[in-house]
């Protein structure tokens, strides 16, 4: 029996790839997003420097109250993973993966004894204690984390064994499921984590109730992963950088700009990440054409390079300003 699908936010036939796909995975992720409504919104205007879609979304996004949100047909696709991989590597990975988000405020900030959501320290962004899932030891970069509601994970389960049964996935998924496993992954067949590719990510949450729910709803089985994990892959990740929750907080620090200004500071941020170079937005007075920011992994003559190629009016090592056109 299928799940019952709402498509009131379906992605345009331009944000995707409308290309069915023989499907043989599914990939969970977490939104780091306040809804689904704002997750589609921000897909919805990520584009390149010269305007044109990028096709990075999921499926199927599960909003907090376990409403099933269908973008597109799972038979098609579109980017989801953002894996270093080579090209042709990467590209037929995502084709035969069904992406689903859960709405989440993913890892949380300790601060003075007080949880908050998207490293941002302010009373509109607390998580209360019992809202949130305590990790044994930091993951990722994070001891605390959102924790997803009983109605969401009903919903994950009923979808992905809908899923398994409609595209003949496999019910399986790797025994260790808070790894990183990267490219021992590449010919696997059944259900995974976007943090057992991505060392630098860390959802979904890791909490064993996902799994478990999992197993109970849709049949999965835990089954080792043949390739043989080295002590890189099972040790601490590199960087504590969490990249998601970093673009939300600079999304909501961009959106204070002026909206020609805040354009172009998200198309160097959007091409810097392809270059793995990060950098954290201070807050601006709102309507500015300035903005200060910290470089917190990668090479800043790349900065500075793209910087100056988009047309930025002046790039220090504290300060990106652009021209009051």
């Amino acid at each position: 029996m299928r799940v019952k699908v709402n498509r009131g936010l379906a992605l345009p036939t331009s944000e995707y790839f409308a290309e069915p796909q023989v499907k043989s995975g599914i990939v969970l992720h977490h939104t780091v997003c306040d809804d689904a409504d704002t997750t589609v919104r921000l897909w919805r205007t990520d584009q390149t420097a010269d305007g044109k879609p990028r096709h990075v979304a999921t499926a199927y996004v599960i909003d907090w109250d376990g409403t099933v949100f269908e973008l597109f047909d799972p038979a098609h696709w579109a980017f989801s993973l953002g894996l270093p991989w080579p090209s042709r590597q990467r590209v037929a990975f995502e084709k035969r993966f069904i992406g689903i988000e859960i709405t989440s405020a993913g890892g949380l900030t300790e601060h003075e004894g007080r949880l908050y959501a998207y490293g941002l320290i302010a009373p509109e962004f607390e998580r209360l204690p019992a809202a949130a899932f305590e990790c044994t030891a930091p993951y990722r970069g994070f001891r605390w984390f959102d924790r997803y509601r009983p109605e969401q994970l009903q919903a994950l389960g009923g979808l992905v064994d809908d899923l398994c049964d409609r595209f003949a996935i496999e019910r399986v998924y790797p025994e260790q499921p808070f790894l990183y496993y990267g490219e021992k992954l590449e010919s696997f067949r059944g259900v995974i984590g976007h943090a057992m590719v991505r060392k630098d990510k860390s959802d979904p949450t890791p909490d064993p109730e996902l799994w478990q729910t999992l197993e109970t709803m849709a049949g999965l089985q835990p089954v080792a992963v043949t390739a043989r994990l080295s002590s890189e892959d099972t040790e601490a990740p590199r960087t504590r950088l969490d990249t998601q929750a970093l673009f939300h907080r600079n999304v909501r620090r961009i959106n204070r700009l002026n909206t020609g200004a805040g354009s172009l500071v998200k198309n160097l941020l959007m091409e810097l990440e392809r270059r793995r170079t990060f950098v954290e937005l201070n807050t601006p007075q709102t309507g500015s054409h300035t903005i200060d920011y910290q470089l917190l992994e990668g090479d800043r003559a790349k900065l500075e390079r793209i910087a100056n190629a988009l047309g930025f009016e002046r790039v220090t090592e504290t300060e990106l300003e652009v021209a009051d056109a």
